[in-house]
């Protein structure tokens, strides 16, 4: 699902890189996760896990947060650039 949101999301010209730049980073946390987990269980830090995983969680919701007001703005310009091609 987040293959599609994303190839939904994104223009025709960067649909590719957008798609790659995903299957990367989903790839990055599905190895970079549990090598953490268990660095902290190894050092017998296991109970920092939650706060280190709680930090990641909220990293992404402020970049997430960043892009979509980012891709508003670009909406809108583009909108403004056609109505005033239109004219």
């Amino acid at each position: 699902m987040i293959y599609a949101t994303i190839s939904i999301s994104s223009d025709a010209d960067n649909r590719a890189t957008a798609v790659g730049w995903t299957s990367g980073m989903c790839r990055f946390g599905a190895v970079f996760g549990p090598w953490l987990g268990g660095r902290l269980l190894a050092s017998g830090n296991g109970d920092w896990g939650f706060t280190a995983f709680a930090i990641a969680g909220l990293s992404s919701m402020v970049f997430i947060g960043i892009a979509a007001l980012r891709g508003s703005r670009r909406t809108a310009t583009d909108s403004e650039r056609e109505l005033v091609a239109a004219h």
